[in-house]
């Protein structure tokens, strides 16, 4: 009997897109845009002054490494003095960026120490239950070991009853001996004293 393999075909999900849309801002003072070094945040601002959509294979192409996006402290300052911005505005700018990025700072350890924080009561809850599933692993060993010597002592039982119902008669039988004696003292001073009062 012969067995023929049909080639199985897996067809790669590609996506394509056919048209890009572009809009251009002009670069001023923006607050939300705190830089990693001193100077004034620069940023996008304002409504878009243009915006054109052209296909996808007009804007291939490599993107621009971080050294030509970057604009140094100065520059930024330079391009604010250009809008028309004073230096005492500026001088405000630079110490605003520079509360900005210490409260970011501060929350992002903040974050980081939350974070331990939670990691080690995590931590801690788990050696927690695991002492009381090892207490309750003891407990349940403890009890199946009690009930085994519990069961192997059964047939021991009966005799014990014996001898402690025979030891139980032991105790008694003096106690009811006591009371017949105490009984007879009575009925024989009673004789005497109804004697003595015929005399």
């Amino acid at each position: 009997m012969s067995t023929t393999m049909v080639p199985t075909t897996t067809t790669k999900k590609t996506v394509t897109w056919a048209t890009t849309t572009v809009h251009e801002f002009e670069l001023g003072h923006n607050p939300c845009s705190v830089p990693s070094t001193g100077g004034p945040g620069l940023g996008l601002m304002g409504k878009p002054i243009s915006t054109h959509t052209t296909s996808v294979a007009d804007r291939l192409g490599s993107p621009r490494s971080h050294e030509e996006l970057y604009l140094a402290p100065m520059k930024r300052i330079e391009r604010l003095r250009d809008l028309g911005f004073s230096i005492d505005e500026i001088a405000v700018f630079c110490i605003e960026t520079n509360q900005a990025r210490t409260e970011r700072h501060e929350s992002e350890q903040e974050y980081i120490q939350q974070m331990r924080q939670q990691q080690y009561e995590a931590q801690l809850m788990r050696q927690h239950m695991m002492q009381l599933e090892v207490q309750r692993q003891r407990q349940l060993y403890l009890q199946m070991h009690y009930q085994l010597q519990y069961q192997s002592q059964l047939p021991m039982r009966p005799r014990a009853s014996s001898s402690s119902s025979s030891s139980s008669r032991d105790i008694v039988e003096p106690k009811v001996a006591s009371r017949r004696d105490i009984h007879v003292i009575d009925n024989k001073r009673r004789r005497l004293s109804v004697e003595a009062m015929l005399n």
